[in-house]
């Protein structure tokens, strides 16, 4: 639901090669994942709400994937159940307003056995991505401090998509984005969630992520430098997690 980084699509269509079996992208956005997915003859799917601020979306998704696109209506996407091997979503549960239902309609989506994993900042994650400030997230809502957070950070040269606006529309902005399209969760409620509808625990793989990122690089790193880089992608990004439906 948030468009993110052409590596996260690389990296969430490298797992879907990985599986050999029909993959849905949760939360699809333009369809980038489905498109590059289908150009390495993955049997790979997407949904969305494509509904209020996402309505446009739609429109964007590329004709050669159109048919493999759906939408989610009532909170449930238009696929049957247990009808995947592998489902992900890629910064989604934060744009949601009841991620408890979501995860339950991904977990139905889901067959016995298949694998789900989902990246999403939480409420302890340091950076605030939509708009690129530290912490911006931490503020309540509409409060005078944002506000002046917002400004002072805007005057330092800090945050995302200002070029095109004056400093007050920013702030402005800034301050709708968060309060319209943004809802944070403890880590400890999201974590419930998950592993009460897939009935299995999940495993944490950021750092995985993060050496996948790093690429060739990573083989510079020792051993030891996994907590860091699990420390690094927890504050900046959030959470990553994977985890396997019971039978």
């Amino acid at each position: 639901m948030t468009e993110s980084s052409p590596f996260n699509y690389r990296y969430f269509v490298g797992h879907a090669s990985k599986t050999g079996g029909r993959c849905l992208d949760y939360g699809c956005g333009y369809g980038t994942t489905v498109l590059i997915g289908r150009q390495q003859d993955i049997d790979i799917w997407g949904a969305d709400t494509f509904s209020g601020n996402y309505a446009r979306w739609l429109t964007a998704v590329p004709s050669e994937v159109k048919d493999r696109v759906r939408k989610i209506e009532s909170g449930r996407a238009d696929f049957p159940d247990e009808h995947f091997d592998f489902v992900f979503s890629n910064q989604v549960l934060e744009h949601v307003t009841n991620p408890e239902a979501v995860i339950d309609d991904m977990c139905r989506l889901t067959k016995p056995g298949g694998t789900l994993i989902t990246a999403f900042p939480v409420t302890e994650t340091w950076y605030e991505g939509h708009i690129g400030l530290y912490f911006a997230h931490r503020f309540p809502k509409g409060s005078a401090l944002r506000r002046y957070y917002f400004d002072l950070c805007h005057r330092a040269g800090l945050g995302i998509h200002r070029g095109k606006h004056s400093r007050e529309t920013w702030v402005e902005k800034s301050g709708r984005t968060l309060d319209d399209v943004c809802f944070y969760y403890s880590r400890a409620r999201m974590l419930r969630a998950v592993e009460k509808a897939f009935g299995a625990p999940v495993e944490d793989i950021a750092v995985n992520y993060m050496r996948t990122r790093l690429g060739a690089r990573a083989g510079r790193l020792p051993p030891f430098a996994d907590p860091l880089l699990r420390f690094v992608y927890h504050k900046r990004a959030g959470e990553i997690w994977c985890t396997r439906k019971s039978s």
